[in-house]
């Protein structure tokens, strides 16, 4: 891969070698990255299970952010699983993200400086982006970690409040008791960091598949706007200026509108049922934040956790359903574009290319969670609001739980 390919699509790289999801990774590296992964997850999983049973039965809120963190690790896996099962097709779509980038002759193919301004811009507001949640992520996670973990390192004392603190840990699977909150802090950082990962391996490669395919359909936009030139002295007779020369051009204008939908469908194909995972999970992560600020109110401690936590999944919600919404809108554009176009002063052979245009623009392309969920800006509004609605009823129905009445 070269220079400019590496420009756009080394943060994917990275990302996506270290969950072995990288479509030019060998196999065997694949497998093994892969293997590594479930192993590791699997057994945090057990060691979270019967920690919580052994605990049981245990604080309320305690148990229900140890089931939250066994679910983030778990969906984790899962996500890394569903694309590693359609690595095929995560290579088939790597290979159209590169299309016009992994060499110079594919670059010349747009020969018009504009357009290649208009690729670039698309590909340099996806690199920020993943940037962006790359370094907020990583970062809140080891912050979280330090100041979950540290204190209880630390702290002589701390064994006495092991029963009352995150997570609920398997007591047999620690190797000394002098070093178990050590441990937990190290296996419980390694692997919500690794299932983070994964969380970005995949919405790196979407967000960089989205800002490519709305480059497709900006540069379609482009030059249909550009297609049809009249001569404005001749008004109201404006006629076009040669037929043989504009409908070439919308011809090409056509080409890339039908290669943007191809790119699009591969795009939905490969990520709708890992994005079904992902807002699944960011529903009950926000739901169980806002549940923590409420019930943790005025203890500055116990809210850091959740204040760094559901910034990285609010971000990740939202970007995901902001590259939807920005699909749908540069499809809406394009036939916009083609009905302000002066399309009725063309001749009637230009007419049938605007015509058809039209008609394959008519109703906008949209990405969806499992066929369920249109990715927009209004959907992820929804999730907001639910999870707001589903943190209030868990705090509402514990205030009003019969043993935490007995006990006030």
């Amino acid at each position: 891969m070269d220079s400019f390919d590496s420009q756009y699509f080394e943060i994917n790289k990275r990302v996506l070698t270290i969950c072995g999801l990288w479509p030019y990774q060998s196999k065997l590296g694949k497998r093994i990255t892969f293997a590594m992964l479930a192993s590791n997850t699997f057994l945090f999983n057990f060691t979270l299970i019967a920690g919580i049973l052994t605990h049981s039965p245990g604080e309320f809120v305690n148990t229900a952010e140890t089931l939250v963190g066994l679910f983030f690790c778990s969906t984790g896996l899962l996500k890394c699983a569903i694309l590693y099962n359609q690595q095929n097709k995560v290579h088939v779509n790597l290979r159209h993200l590169s299309d016009f980038t992994q060499s110079a002759t594919d670059l010349k193919k747009l020969t018009d400086n504009s357009e290649r301004g208009i690729l670039r811009s698309f590909l340099l507001e996806g690199r920020r982006q993943n940037f962006l949640t790359m370094v907020y992520g990583v970062s809140a996670f080891i912050v979280c970690s330090c100041v979950e973990f540290l204190p209880r390192i630390f702290n002589e004392e701390s064994e006495y409040h092991r029963p009352h603190s995150f997570p609920y840990y398997y007591r047999s699977m620690v190797i000394h008791e002098k070093f178990y909150d050590l441990q937990v802090a190290v296996h419980g950082t390694v692997i919500m960091l690794y299932s983070g990962l994964t969380y970005m391996s995949a919405i790196a490669t979407y967000i960089s598949s989205v800002k490519h395919v709305c480059a497709l359909y900006e540069i379609a936009r482009y030059r249909l706007q550009n297609a049809i030139i009249y001569d404005k002295h001749n008004y109201p007779l404006q006629e076009l200026t040669d037929d043989t020369s504009t409908i070439p051009k919308l011809i090409k204008v056509i080409n890339m509108h039908k290669r943007a939908l191809r790119v699009t469908k591969k795009i939905e194909k490969v990520f709708s049922a890992d994005f079904f995972v992902m807002e699944a999970s960011c529903l009950i992560a926000l739901a169980s934040g806002i549940f923590e600020l409420n019930y943790f109110r005025g203890n500055v401690r116990a809210i850091i956790r959740p204040l760094l936590v559901m910034p990285i999944v609010t971000i990740y919600l939202f970007f995901v359903n902001q590259s939807g919404q920005q699909v749908i809108q540069a499809c809406n554009d394009i036939h916009t574009t083609a009905y302000n176009n002066d399309w009725y002063k063309a001749s009637a052979r230009v007419r049938i290319f605007v015509f058809m245009i039209m008609q394959r623009t008519l109703k906008p392309e949209n990405l969806t969670a499992g066929s369920i969920l249109i990715l927009s800006i209004e959907n992820f509004a929804t999730i907001l609001r639910a999870a707001w609605s589903f943190g209030t009823i868990m705090l509402t129905t514990l205030k009003h739980s019969p043993s935490r009445n007995e006990d006030a």
